[in-house]
């Protein structure tokens, strides 16, 4: 997780993260997890010592399954930290996971009022676009060159999409950007 570097004087005037139901999905998965894997552990252990193979495999494939959402987690959880946005008195920063290195994270800093777009729009995921109705969050488009138009209308041009953002941080970013 890289950490911004603030200049001498600089003050946050807003850290914007995704909305806590993309946290609360890794904690789900994580426990569940846990919960499968335990059971898993000790059944194949136990189908190791009576030697039974058909026990073997499924307390095998009881642990991979474990292991998976495990793993899912751990990924989920690492995503759901790397999407920051932090607003300051002199710039904006904007931590995102890096598009070509999975589990890295970027480091992006604006000099204040560089950003001519900010536009809402529901995730492209069913899931993430059924949470967002329910809970009022958007993704934002964020971007330095505008729009670009369309015949079939208006389209966020060289846009960065930062998900699932809440209502009222949507409102103070605006005050921030064209405020």
């Amino acid at each position: 997780m890289p950490k911004p570097h603030y200049l001498e004087g600089e003050e946050v005037q807003q850290v914007i993260r995704m909305a806590s139901y993309r946290a609360r999905m890794p904690r789900m998965l994580g426990i569940i997890g846990v919960l499968i894997i335990i059971p898993g552990l000790i059944l194949l252990g136990a189908a190791s010592l009576a030697r039974t193979e058909t026990t073997q495999l499924f307390a095998s494939a009881v642990v991979i399954v474990a292991l998976f959402f495990l793993f899912v987690s751990a990924q989920e959880w690492l995503n759901y930290n790397q999407w920051q946005f932090i607003a300051t008195n002199k710039r904006f920063i904007l931590i995102t996971p890096h598009p070509q290195r999975r589990g890295f994270a970027d480091v992006i800093y604006l000099k204040g009022g560089k950003i001519q777009v900010l536009d809402t729009n529901f995730s492209k995921s069913p899931l993430w676009g059924l949470f967002q109705m329910f809970q009022g969050t958007r993704d934002v488009m964020l971007s330095m060159s505008g729009y670009e138009f369309l015949e079939t209308g208006a389209q966020v041009k060289g846009g960065l999409r930062f998900p699932d953002v809440r209502p009222e941080d949507i409102r103070r970013l605006e005050e921030l950007i064209f405020g």
